[in-house]
């Protein structure tokens, strides 16, 4: 049992690999927190996270989604997209009402109040957007977003 504990407690070239940073999936999520920290902290002020935003931003381009179209939009799962909707719909910045096509289908449609607080997080949005904008050298951003999308396709 000794020998195999020793075995285990090796590091094997794969696993040395990763723990340099090598990982693609992991230094994704690394980047992926640290950007939603910063979106986060500057939409704090307007009592929203970037999910939320993104959120009303999808209803808003959408007009009048339903919740599985928007999920199948936002590549989320529809009872995930459908839990970040509470807060939204507790706050009056969401409402949802059955389908008139299909009862059992709920069509999401901002209320004024939603739509004011969106516009109004959006110019909050824009700066996290320059921040993260001035830590790329020119162009870099475009290959950056190139990037993402390509791995995206995966």
């Amino acid at each position: 049992m000794a020998e195999n504990e020793a075995q285990h407690s090796e590091m094997t070239p794969e696993l040395a690999e990763v723990m340099t940073g090598a990982c693609y999936c992991l230094a994704a999520r690394k980047a992926a927190r640290k950007l939603v920290r910063l979106y986060d902290s500057a939409l704090a002020p307007h009592g929203l996270t970037v999910a939320q935003f993104s959120s009303l931003a999808w209803i808003k381009a959408m007009k009048r989604p339903t919740v599985q179209r928007m999920a199948d939009r936002m590549e989320l799962d529809q009872s995930a997209l459908s839990r970040g909707l509470v807060p939204l719909e507790r706050e009056g910045l969401v409402t949802s009402e059955p389908d008139p096509e299909d009862g059992r289908r709920k069509v999401l449609r901002l209320t004024p109040k939603g739509e004011a607080r969106l516009s109004d997080a959006a110019v909050a949005w824009k700066q996290a957007q320059r921040q993260v904008e001035e830590t790329q050298d020119d162009g870099g951003i475009d290959d950056l977003v190139d990037a993402l999308s390509r791995l995206g396709a995966v």
